[in-house]
């Protein structure tokens, strides 16, 4: 657990080493995918949800940003002949973590407040899903560089859209572990607090649309 717990803060101050609250690595999204299979012949990877993570940093247009993790409660991948062909993700999102306010008080704000009706109606969406739907290999892709294109449905606060996304993908003695990088759009999903795209003049309490994302799965 150590090692996990390290490793959280690396994800995330890489994340924002390279975002600063720009945009990048925009997920493209749709409506809702037709959801894939488990294929008869597929090893079962249990997600390990103790070393699993999901980082996230959200941000003003102008000025400040916040970072986190959320739990995963559960999940699985599927593969072929040691290759991922499809899987599924519960996210906890009881489990919203905020990790850059030290001060106790000021933490517990925002942790509500991202709990609350604004944001993710934890109360009456306590969890999200991810659920992949088609699986492609990216041809000659470098080590250590995004090898698959993940396209599958993601389910927050009640409301399914299409997402897709690179990630890298590794299978070592029985052991899979990946890695993605991406944003996405919350107020298709409901999530309005702040959002340009719901209120007018909103000046310096303008919030990006885009939340950034950072997976790092382990199943074995």
């Amino acid at each position: 657990m150590k090692k996990v717990k390290y490793i959280i803060p690396v994800i995330i101050s890489i994340l924002i080493a390279s975002c600063g609250g720009e945009v990048r690595n925009p997920a493209e999204i749709s409506g809702a995918l037709t959801p894939g299979e488990k294929p008869e012949n597929a090893v079962v990877k249990n997600i390990d949800a103790d070393k699993t993570t999901v980082a996230w940093i959200g941000s003003k247009m102008v000025g400040s940003a916040h970072d986190g993790k959320i739990g995963v409660k559960s999940g699985e991948l599927y593969l072929v002949d040691d290759v991922l062909v499809g899987g599924k993700i519960v996210i906890d999102m009881t489990k919203i973590v905020v990790l850059d306010i030290e001060n106790p008080a000021m933490n517990a704000r925002l942790k509500g407040h991202l709990e609350s009706d604004d944001f993710f109606s934890v109360e009456k969406f306590p969890e999200a899903h991810f659920d992949m739907a088609q699986i492609s290999q990216i041809e000659a892709a470098a080590d250590g560089l995004p090898n698959f294109q993940i396209k599958g449905n993601l389910t927050i606060k009640g409301i399914t859209h299409g997402i897709f996304f690179p990630a890298y993908v590794k299978v070592q003695d029985g052991k899979l572990t990946a890695k993605a990088d991406f944003s996405f759009d919350r107020s298709l999903f409901d999530v309005r607090f702040g959002s340009g795209k719901f209120f007018e003049n909103l000046g310096d309490n303008l919030i990006n649309d885009e939340i950034r994302v950072g997976l790092d799965v382990v199943a074995e």
